[in-house]
This record gives structure tokens, C-alpha cells and sequence, in this order.
């Protein structure tokens, strides 16, 4: 009886050693190890593009050898409301002092975009506050293209673009229209 005795404790204890060693891995948890004071941040969504319309659109700055002679191409881009415009502006001027961009803001405020623009200096880029904008290409140097992209505004209406570096431009100035 003694014998079935050690023999019963014998294999309980066999048994449960091997419960225990069949445990599989350490639990993980999904919690950090450390827990920080840092702020979370919320990752940046690019916009889903594929449905949307898209409008490719080139524009120069051409028309001499002088400052004031210098215009854009075109005075007028159409586009319909919501369209992703894909921008290509290439500087054709010669001199040196030519350097352009292609400033786009509400109707009626070109003229005080140019101005803040020139104000704003080099350190602001020649770009007014963004309560003017729309949207700016990068400065393109003579000979450069720079490329951007933008939506059009989500309703119809007409906007104007302008050159915001600081020169004599007077005829550096157009309307962007945006249709349904």
C-alpha cells in the first residue's frame, strides 16, 4: 500500500511538472512598458486622389529683357471646383534679378498680397500671411521650373494669382476661375 501510495505522489507530481513546464511562452502585453509624458501624435493622412479630377497645368513667365516687360503666359486658368491642380511654373527670364512666383489668392487681393509678399522678405519667403493664400509656388530663378500641387476651392468662384517677389511686375498678374 505504501509502494501505490508513493507511486500515486510520484505520478501527480510528474504530472504536474509537466503543466507547468508546458506553460508555452511568457504572456506578452499590449501595454507599454514605460509609460512617458509625451504627447500622442496623430500621423498625417494623405488625401485619396484617385476619384478626384486632376488638371495639369503649365504656365511661364516670359516676355523680355526687362523687368516690366516680363508677363505670364496665360492670364487665365479654368478649372471645376475640387480639382487637383498639378502646377508646373517655369521662369524664362534672363537677368538675374528675374526671379518670379505664382501667387494665388481671394479676388480683389492680389495687389495686397504682392505688397505683404514683399514685406514678408526672404525670411518669409515673399509670401503674405496665409489668410491671403490659396496657394504659392517655391521663388523660381531664371531658367527654373518649380512644381506644386493644390485643390481648387470646394465652390465656383473667381481668384486671382500675382508675383509676389518684389520688382517692377505690373503685367505678372492673372485669374484662376473655378467652375462647377
Amino acid at each position: 500500500m505504501r509502494a501505490m501510495k508513493q507511486l500515486g505522489i510520484a505520478g501527480l507530481l510528474a504530472a504536474l511538472m509537466f503543466f507547468v513546464s508546458c506553460g508555452g511562452e511568457r504572456e506578452t502585453s499590449d501595454r507599454p512598458e514605460k509609460i512617458t509624458d509625451e504627447p500622442l501624435t496623430q500621423r498625417q493622412q494623405e488625401p485619396d486622389t484617385t476619384l478626384q479630377e486632376v488638371a495639369e497645368v503649365n504656365i511661364r513667365a516670359v516676355g523680355g529683357e526687362t523687368l516690366e516687360s516680363m508677363t505670364y503666359d496665360q492670364d487665365t486658368i479654368q478649372v471645376k471646383v475640387g480639382t487637383l491642380v498639378k502646377l508646373t511654373f517655369t521662369n524664362e527670364g534672363k537677368d538675374p534679378k528675374m526671379i518670379y512666383n505664382l501667387v494665388f489668392t481671394r479676388e480683389g487681393y492680389s495687389a495686397q498680397a504682392a505688397q505683404k509678399g514683399g514685406k514678408a522678405g526672404a525670411s518669409g519667403n515673399y509670401l503674405p500671411d496665409s489668410s491671403l493664400l490659396l496657394a504659392a509656388t517655391p521663388l523660381a530663378l531664371p531658367g527654373q521650373s518649380v512644381k506644386m500641387e493644390f485643390t481648387a476651392p470646394d465652390s465656383a468662384g473667381v481668384f486671382e494669382f500675382v508675383n509676389t517677389y518684389p520688382s517692377e511686375t505690373p503685367l505678372m498678374k492673372g485669374k484662376l476661375i473655378v467652375k462647377e
